[in-house]
C-alpha cells in the first residue's frame, strides 16, 4: 500500500467519523465523547492497514500522540490523516 493512496483514505475515514460530532457531546471523564470516538475509529483504521501489511497493531497511546501533533493546526484533519497514514505504514516506535 502506498502512502499517497492511504493518506486520502484516512482523511475520508476521519471525515466520516467527524460527521457524528453533534451526536457525541457527552463528557467521558475529561474528554468529550466525539474525541474518544474519532480516536477509536482512527485506531481501527490504522490497525486494519497494519494487519493487511502483516505488521503488529499500534496502541491507542500511539494514536493519541499523532492526534496531539495535529492539534492546533488550521488543517487539523489533514495533519491527523497524514500522521495516521504514516503510523499505519511505518514500524512502531
Amino acid at each position: 500500500m502506498r502512502f499517497s493512496d492511504l493518506a486520502p483514505q484516512m482523511l475520508r475515514v476521519l471525515s466520516k467519523a467527524q460527521e457524528l460530532r453533534p451526536q457525541k457531546l457527552d463528557w467521558i471523564g475529561d474528554e468529550l465523547e466525539w474525541i474518544i470516538y474519532e480516536r477509536e475509529v482512527m485506531l481501527s483504521a490504522i490497525n486494519a492497514v497494519r494487519l493487511q501489511c502483516n505488521q503488529p497493531a499500534v496502541t491507542v497511546e500511539q494514536v493519541k500522540r499523532i492526534e496531539n501533533c495535529a492539534k492546533g493546526h488550521s488543517d487539523y484533519s489533514h495533519k491527523y490523516a497524514l500522521y495516521a497514514a504514516e503510523l499505519a505504514l511505518r514500524e512502531p516506535a
